[in-house]
C-alpha cells in the first residue's frame, strides 16, 4: 500500500478517468495502491474491508493485470474487496477474475444538445424560472481561482453547513464532493444571489475523459426563495453548453432501477438488492433525489457495487464508514435525533 502524491494523480486522472466520480479520488482522505502499470486506485479500508472508488485510474488494456494484483494485495491479509460505484466497461473483467455484484443504481445524465424546458414535465422547473426572473433573481459564476472572495466563500461555506442541519445528517464524503477552495483548482462554482445575498451555490468538478461534467453539490439556505435550485441549475447549464460541453452527470439514483442481466443478478444478490434498499432508503433520501434528477435527465447509466471473495456486513458497514463524515456513529446520532424530533412533532 502506498500514498501518491495528488500531482501524480491527477496526472492519471488526466488520461483515463472516465467514471463519473473519478475526480473525487484525488481526496487527501483515501489511500491509494499503484503497481507496475500505469496509474492508481482509490480506497477508503474500514473493519478490513476495502471499498474502491469507481473504476480503477488506469488504462482499459491494464483492468486484468490490476485487478489480479488488488487481489493478491488484500487477500493476502485477509482484506474483502469492494468496488463501488463501477460502470459497465469493467465489470466483464470483474467476473473473470471472481467477483460478484449487483446494479446499485442509475446515474442521471443530461445532453446538453438534448435538453430543453419544453413539455409538461418541465413545467415545474420552467415555473421556478420564471419566479426567479420576476423577483430579480440573478446567477454568477465564482471564479477563485482568479480572483477569490473571502467573504463570497464564507457565504458559500454557511450555506453547506445550513443544508446539512436541514437534512439532518452530517457531512457526505468520498463518493461526494465538499466545498475546498484550496486544493481542488478544477472544481466550478456557480451562486445564485437575491437581493444582493447569496442564497445558494452548485458545484460541478471535471470528468476529464469525456469532455463532461458531474453536478456535485446543490445547496441553498434555509431562507432562500422557491426554485433557487432550478434556476441555479439551469442558467449553468446554459454556460457549460455555450462551451461545447457535451453531458452533466448530476449523481446517482441508488436502488430505483436494477438490472435485469441474469449474469449480474443472481438470486442472491436480488436479496442483496432489496436488503440494501430497505436499509439505504433509512441513512439518505432516495426518493427526493430520484424525483429531482428524473424532471432534468435524458438518459441514465448503470452503476455496480462488485465484491470479493464473499459478501460480507463489513462491506456496507465499510461504505457508510467512507460516504458519511465522522462515520457510523456520527450518522447514527444524526438521524437518531431527528427521529425523535418528528416523534415529539407528532405526539404535540
Amino acid at each position: 500500500m502506498n500514498t501518491m502524491d495528488k500531482d501524480h494523480r491527477l496526472s492519471y486522472l488526466k488520461k483515463y478517468g472516465s467514471n463519473p466520480v473519478s475526480y473525487l479520488t484525488l481526496s487527501d482522505s483515501l489511500s491509494t495502491l499503484s503497481g507496475k502499470w500505469d496509474g492508481y486506485i482509490a480506497y477508503h479500508q474500514f473493519l478490513r474491508a476495502a471499498i474502491i472508488l469507481g473504476d480503477p485510474i488506469v488504462s482499459p488494456e491494464s483492468y486484468h493485470t490490476v485487478i489480479n494484483d488488488i487481489k493478491n494485495t488484500f487477500s493476502s491479509k485477509k482484506i474483502n474487496i469492494c468496488f463501488f460505484l463501477c460502470k459497465n466497461n469493467i465489470i466483464k473483467t470483474l467476473q473473470q477474475q471472481g467477483f460478484k455484484g449487483f446494479c446499485f443504481g442509475q446515474d442521471a445524465i443530461i445532453n446538453l444538445q438534448k435538453f430543453n424546458l419544453s413539455g409538461k414535465a418541465k413545467w415545474s422547473i420552467r415555473s421556478s424560472i420564471n419566479y426567479a426572473k420576476r423577483n430579480n433573481m440573478t446567477v454568477e459564476e465564482y471564479k477563485y481561482t482568479s480572483n477569490r472572495s473571502l467573504s463570497i466563500e464564507n457565504d458559500i461555506l454557511a450555506i453547506s453547513y445550513e443544508w446539512c442541519r436541514m437534512k439532518k445528517m452530517p457531512e457526505l464524503s468520498f463518493a461526494f464532493g465538499h466545498v475546498d477552495f484550496d486544493n481542488f483548482q478544477d472544481v466550478r462554482y456557480f451562486i445564485c444571489r437575491h437581493k444582493g445575498k447569496i442564497v445558494g451555490f452548485l458545484s460541478y468538478y471535471p470528468i476529464f475523459g469525456k469532455n463532461s461534467y458531474y453536478l456535485d453539490l446543490t445547496r441553498r439556505g434555509i431562507d432562500s426563495p422557491r426554485g433557487t435550485i432550478d434556476f441555479l441549475t439551469v442558467e449553468s447549464l446554459e454556460t457549460l453548453k455555450k462551451e461545447k460541453v457535451e453531458k452533466i452527470y448530476i449523481g446517482g439514483s441508488p436502488l430505483y432501477f436494477q438490472s435485469l442481466d441474469p449474469m449480474i443478478n443472481s438470486r442472491f444478490t436480488s436479496n442483496l438488492f432489496s436488503l440494501s434498499k430497505l436499509l439505504f432508503e433509512f441513512f439518505y433520501p432516495t426518493k427526493s433525489e430520484f424525483f429531482f434528477k428524473k424532471k432534468y435527465a435524458t438518459e441514465w447509466e448503470p452503476y455496480y457495487i462488485f465484491y470479493y471473495p464473499r459478501f460480507s456486513i463489513r462491506m456496507p458497514l465499510s461504505i457508510i464508514n467512507a460516504v458519511y463524515k465522522g462515520g457510523i456513529a456520527a450518522l447514527v446520532i444524526h438521524r437518531s435525533k431527528h427521529i425523535l424530533k418528528n416523534l415529539s412533532t407528532s405526539i404535540k
